[in-house]
This record gives structure tokens, sequence and C-alpha cells, in this order.
């Protein structure tokens, strides 16, 4: 072992702190060269970042599926359990949430009018056009009944 090698070793067995699996399973994928080159600072920051992005545990309930469509293929997850996100990332999950549920409401509102208003236009050409999707049964008697 050159020593070169062996100041690399030395500070990485003084670096080891007892890590979680993901943690030390990517922290071990580092170059042990380039992982002694890091500053203390440097080293806990990616640290930090490994361990607050690593991939979800299980959850109590966990159903995942697909389901097969003619050409397309959709899938669905359910997950359920104890939200651990931090608040910051929980107020703003509620206001993405938020402001789409607005967004979906007011195209609905918006397409509602915008619907009978063609159907009344497509209804109006049918007359003029002559079909008769019923025969001896128009609109206006379906009115008058009500």
């Amino acid at each position: 072992m050159d020593p070169d090698e062996a100041f690399y070793e030395k500070r990485n067995m003084a670096e080891e702190k007892p890590y979680d699996p993901f943690t030390q399973h990517v922290i071990d994928k580092i170059d042990p060269k380039a992982r002694a080159s890091l500053s203390p600072f440097q080293f806990s920051a990616i640290e930090k970042a490994i361990r607050e992005n690593r991939p979800l545990q299980g959850h109590p309930v966990d159903i995942r599926g697909t389901i097969p469509l003619f050409f397309k293929s959709y899938y669905y997850v359910f997950l359920m359990g104890r939200d651990r996100r931090v608040a910051t990332k929980r107020k703003e999950a509620v206001r993405n949430r938020n402001w789409l549920s607005k967004t979906a409401l007011l195209i609905f509102l918006g397409m509602g009018p915008f619907l009978i208003f063609l159907l009344f236009v497509l209804y109006i050409l049918k007359t003029v056009v002559g079909i008769n999707l019923l025969e001896d049964a128009h609109l206006m008697d379906f009115l008058k009944f009500w």
C-alpha cells in the first residue's frame, strides 16, 4: 500500500459513521481519493443529501399494478403511511393541490355553459337540415311534458 492510499484509508476510517444501508452503499461507491479530498463540510452536505433522498422505506399499504387497455398500459399506485415530510414540503404539496383543484373547477364551470351552447347549436342544425332522430318527437314536445 503506497503512502497516498494509506493516507486516504486513514482519513476514510476517521470519517466513518453509522449510516443506513442505502447511504453507506452510495458513500462506498465514491472513489476513495475523491472522498478523501472533500472537506468535512462538503462531505456532510453530500451525506445529508443522500440521507434525505433515499428511496422511501416500506409503507403499511402499498398497492401497485397495471391496467392493460388496447394499445396502451396504465399503472396505478396506492401508498398509505405516516407523513414524514418536513413542514415546508407538506405546505407546498397542499398549495399545489389547492391550485390544481381550483383550476379543474374553473375549467369545469367554464365548459358547462359552452357544452350547453354547443348542444343547442347542434340541435338547431339538425332541425334545419331536417334530420329526425325520433319520428314524431321533438324537443318542444319533451319540454311541454315537464
